[in-house]
Parts: C-alpha cells; structure tokens; sequence
C-alpha cells in the first residue's frame, strides 16, 4: 500500500495511533510533512527521537479533530485501531477523519474481519476452545522451554476469568459485531464487520471505497468472501453530485 499510494503518502500523511513508529518510519522515507498522533506519552517521546523529521503529539482518535489541525494527502489508521469503539464511536471517528483529508485525500485503514469471526467460531463453544488451546500448549511444548510452558499455563487462567467478564457484553447487529477476542488475553471487545457491510458504511459517512485488500495484499471484490483476520481499505470522500 506504501508503494501503490506513495504519491497521496509523499505529501501530508498524518499516522493515527502511530505507535512506536513501524509506519511513521515508511512515511518519513517518503519526504513528505508527516505527523503523527497516539494517546501514549511514551509512544510519542519515542517517535520523537526515532523519527525526528516527523510531526508527533499526544492526541484521541476519539477526538482526533481537535487533536490536529490542517487537511492532510492521507490519512492512515492502521492496526485495527479504530475498532476499539461501538458503533456509534467509530461512526464519529470516521465522519472526523473525512474533514481532515483533502479532496482527494485517501483514509486507508484496517478493521477486523467479521467473516473471519464467524468462520473460527464454527459454532463451537468456550469449553471446546480452551481444550483446543491447551491441546495446541502441549502440542507445542517439545519446542519450547520450560519457563515458556509454565508462563502460557499460567495466563490460562486469566483468559478464562476474561473470557466470562467480557461474554456478556459481546453482541451482534446487523451489520456489525462487537466480539471478544484474543488480545490481551481475552481482556479487549473488538468491532468486526465484513467487506461490503464496511463499503456501505463508508458510503453512508460520505467516502467512495477504491479497494479492499487482505492481509497478503490480495483484492477483495464486492460480494467477494475472505476469510483473512481483517481487511485493509482505502477510501476517499465522495464527489458531490
């Protein structure tokens, strides 16, 4: 994606939740006027120092237009990260980030793949998953340490205290799921939704989607099924009639 849009990524790409940099550096190797935004402190005193070239302040995506100012050739919110809201939230992000791009600015980001979800859960309940999971620990434990053995059973119990916190608040919509998955040891809630669910909403929030990729780079076509973990999207605002 660097190397397809590098003309929209070379001019004014802002990073949202950029992390520790993996894609701010990519950015800055492009020349452009980068700017950077993440919530953590320690995240953006770390960008500072690694990528000195690049803008990078404290901000919320969920307020991300108060957080920068100017439009931008691109805007990238990568690594799922828009998925830590509801709907609504998400909505309201994405309605947000439409403002900052210029009129031919690209969004492109990455969300949690619904099909994928409902593929691996297979109707299979939370019983037969943690057997599956502790099959797959002593399958694997000729190759590991000791130490490494006794530190994934320990969590186990953690997931399992997780995985009941987090289960009643998961639920399914229309075109949607809010899932608990295995991040964080089960401890996160997720939003998932599908391909064409997503290019409806982007539709809905003013945007035309250009492309869908998985996480090979392969093209994921309207009515098209994959079954990756997520899926990459590149957006730019519609054109008024």
């Amino acid at each position: 994606m660097v190397a397809r849009y590098r003309e929209a990524l070379s001019g004014r790409p802002l990073d949202v939740g950029c992390g520790a940099g993996r894609i701010l550096g990519y950015l800055v190797e492009l020349g452009g006027e980068v700017e950077g935004l993440d919530i953590s402190e320690e995240m953006v005193a770390h960008c500072r120092v690694a990528y000195p070239r690049a803008r990078v302040r404290v901000g919320d995506l969920a307020d991300v237009g108060a957080a920068v100012q100017g439009r931008f050739t691109a805007v990238l919110a990568m690594d799922n990260v828009l998925d830590v809201f509801d709907d609504p939230q998400r909505r309201r992000a994405l309605r947000e980030l439409r403002e900052l791009l210029e009129p031919d600015g690209l969004l492109i980001f990455s969300s949690h793949n619904l099909e994928y979800a409902d593929a691996r859960r297979g109707g299979r309940g939370d019983t037969a998953r943690s057997l599956d999971r502790a099959r797959e620990l002593l399958s694997k434990a000729g190759s590991r340490s000791v130490g490494e053995v006794v530190a994934v059973a320990a969590r186990m119990p953690v997931r399992i205290r997780n995985r009941r916190r987090m289960a009643p608040l998961q639920r399914r919509e229309g075109d949607h799921a809010i899932i608990n998955d295995e991040a964080h040891d089960y401890g996160l809630l997720h939003y998932y939704i599908g391909r064409d669910d997503q290019a409806r909403q982007l539709s809905d929030l003013g945007y035309e989607l250009i492309e869908c990729l998985d996480v090979d780079g392969r093209v994921v076509q309207a009515g098209g099924r994959s079954l990756a973990p997520w899926l990459h999207y590149i957006a730019r605002p519609a054109v008024a009639n």
